[in-house]
């Protein structure tokens, strides 16, 4: 078998160094928007004005989010797998973003694609079977019912099973570290506590997560 020439070693090292640089930036300029959606992508919706979940918590680069979808392909349509008030459900993209729509007719989403270990194959199967489950109005950390966020921190996983994303203590309270009157007031209503502090999550808290890279531009 034949050698390569030891004065042609550092050079060989050299281009393997350069080929592994070049494959990285290749990574992080991969394109992540709404016209690049792939499989398992997070569509994170922004408000232009402040309600009460964007109160209790922070959005990546401090934008106003309070709802996530997971991107879907089907053999011949796009859908958002979301959960909002009627359930859990399969909503047409088109209708997705129609509905994110911002002051100046263009829809408010950024995209957020996880970089860590994640088996999407499993962890679309995970989501696609919380189909028809009840919202949960709550926020509640059973899954009985299930609310926007907790549908992706329970549906994703890495290759050995273990989940991506992990609760976190729930906050519904604004930057004086007091409860909201909003949320006081609504969980007063149907006779119930706050879940102050409860595991949970929330849209701002994933798209803030080292797991995912998020991109936008409105």
């Amino acid at each position: 078998m034949r050698r390569f020439p030891e004065n042609l070693k550092p050079l060989l090292l050299v281009l393997f160094i350069l080929f592994c640089g070049c494959s990285s930036a290749f990574e992080q300029d991969e394109d992540i928007s709404l016209r690049n959606l792939r499989e398992g992508d997070l569509m994170f919706v922004v408000k232009e004005q402040s309600n009460a979940i964007t109160d209790a918590t922070q959005g990546i680069d401090g934008l106003k989010i309070d709802h996530v979808a997971i991107f879907h392909h089907t053999d011949s349509l796009d859908y958002a797998l979301e959960a909002i008030g009627k359930g859990v459900v399969l909503t047409a993209l088109t209708d997705f973003l129609n509905r994110a729509k911002g002051k100046e007719g263009r829809p408010l989403i950024a995209v957020g694609r996880v970089i860590a270990d994640c088996d999407i194959a499993a962890s679309m199967k995970r989501a696609l079977c919380y189909l028809g489950r009840p919202y949960d109005h709550f926020y509640m950390p059973d899954d009985k019912e299930i609310y926007c966020s907790e549908l992706v921190q329970k549906s994703f996983v890495d290759h050995h099973g273990l989940p991506v994303f992990h609760t976190i203590p729930m906050s519904f309270h604004g930057k004086d570290g007091k409860i909201l009157d909003s949320w006081i007031r609504f969980y007063g209503f149907y006779h119930r506590e706050v879940p102050e502090g409860e595991p949970g999550t929330n849209p701002g808290q994933l798209s803030r997560d080292k797991a995912v890279k998020v991109a936008y531009a409105f």
